[in-house]
């Protein structure tokens, strides 16, 4: 059996039909109602939940990459394995996440076009006053146009940023690295090119597209979110375990939550008027 969608990409084909595998598995060696252990990377096989709960986490964590033979869940010991890591290079679904990103960001730019259609043929002109979604409706329209750097016609600056980070969430890329490859690209490519320049850069234009998200520390043992009234907190309030890996040195939090904001991809979903009468 292949196990080598255990250490690929997350939410790629191979992945989602390997978790189904593995559920099937659970169905036919667990009562429905049964807590089975968690094998994803965060509850590592310590931790009991539901068997729903167990398939979310797996799909949206990933499993835990040594845990290729499930003897934990039944599965006999000597189950004959493959168990290389896949490619992603070679990997069909390699880019998946970054085609997708790419996908999403080329149906956000043609309900741009369609609203300021719509908006034209009732007003007769396009000229209201300014607003919060005209200004991210003319971010958007202005960044679908713009070029990697003259001449370029594989790549615009959007698309080759998202592959980019792409990398940089396969091979776990640190910031600072991230930072020191955009500087190196914006040299060697053609001048003047719009590369971002630092990894700080590329997280603002998300933002301002709508893609960005925020980071949130958490106390390693999920009691409180450091924000609001424990925004400054060192030690949780809770269980007082610190907030950091190693007060002594730099401070790196030990867990941290990406939260991304319901409002602003809500109002791309229903950008187009056209959208928001059919929903």
């Amino acid at each position: 059996m292949d196990r080598s969608w255990i250490r690929g990409t997350l939410f790629s084909r191979e992945y989602v039909n390997g978790v189904k595998e593995f559920m099937n598995l659970i169905q036919a060696k667990f009562s429905e109602d049964e807590e089975i252990l968690c094998p994803c990377r965060e509850c590592l096989n310590r931790k009991y939940w539901h068997q729903a709960v167990v398939n979310k986490h797996i799909l949206t964590h990933g499993m835990e990459s040594t845990y290729t033979r499930w003897i934990y869940h039944g599965e006999d010991f000597n189950a004959d394995v493959i168990e290389h890591p896949v490619d992603v290079h070679d990997s069909e679904d390699g880019n998946n996440g970054a085609d997708r990103f790419e996908e999403m960001f080329g149906d956000l730019c043609t309900a741009v076009e369609q609203d300021q259609k719509e908006t034209e043929n009732e007003d007769g002109n396009n000229d209201a006053n300014p607003s919060e979604t005209e200004s991210f409706l003319k971010n958007v329209g202005k960044e679908a146009k713009r070029h990697l750097y003259h001449g370029c016609t594989k790549f615009s600056r959007f698309s080759f940023v998202v592959n980019l980070l792409h990398l940089k969430s396969c091979h776990r890329i640190t910031n600072s690295a991230f930072t020191d490859i955009l500087k190196l690209l914006a040299k060697a490519f053609p001048q003047p090119n719009t590369l971002p320049k630092s990894y700080e850069e590329v997280k603002n234009l998300l933002k301002e597209l709508g893609l960005g998200h925020e980071s949130i520390h958490v106390c390693i043992n999920n009691c409180v979110l450091f924000r609001k009234q424990y925004a400054k907190h060192e030690n949780c309030p809770v269980c007082g375990m610190s907030r950091w890996k190693d007060p002594a040195r730099k401070k790196m939090p030990q867990k941290v939550l990406r939260h991304f904001p319901l409002v602003p991809r809500l109002k791309r979903m229903f950008l187009s008027k056209k959208a928001s009468e059919e929903a």
